[in-house]
């Protein structure tokens, strides 16, 4: 009878109780903040690809017509960064129609001007899988 009494106290007692809940919720915890900042150096990240691509478009708006030097300038703006792969182009349209920037749309009226920038970039977090980060812009000068 002494062995039933035993294990009824042993059942009936609550030390340790904390330290099972704490083994039981402590994982998912740990995981949500890893995740969490897994997360948030995606966004800064892509924040980050977001004001790359914006100095080019200051670039652009500074008259800087060479689709190159713009393309420089986004690179040089993530400080030499061999991650990040940049696409600079140039489009032109009569209203609504693409045109040749070369010509004009009619008398006295010159084609519109678009220089496009994207940016991409490849993210490998903890938890997250592979993301390709994008950020593009469509910026008009004429």
């Amino acid at each position: 009878m002494s062995i039933f009494r035993k294990l009824v106290s042993f059942l009936k007692g609550e030390s340790g109780v904390a330290a099972v809940e704490m083994g039981l919720f402590a994982p998912p915890l740990i995981i949500g903040v890893v995740l969490m900042a897994d997360i948030g150096r995606a966004v800064e990240a892509r924040m980050e690809l977001d004001r790359n691509v914006r100095a080019g478009v200051q670039a652009a708006m500074s008259n800087v017509s060479d689709l190159n030097a713009i393309k420089g300038v986004v690179l040089a703006s993530a400080n030499g960064s061999q991650a990040i792969s940049v696409d600079v182009g140039k489009t032109c349209t009569c209203g609504s129609a693409a045109a040749s920037c070369n010509s004009w749309c009619a008398p006295e009226v010159p084609p519109s001007v678009f220089i496009n920038i994207s940016a991409t970039e490849a993210y490998s977090g903890l938890m997250l899988p592979a993301l390709k980060l994008e950020s593009k812009t469509h910026v008009q000068l004429r």
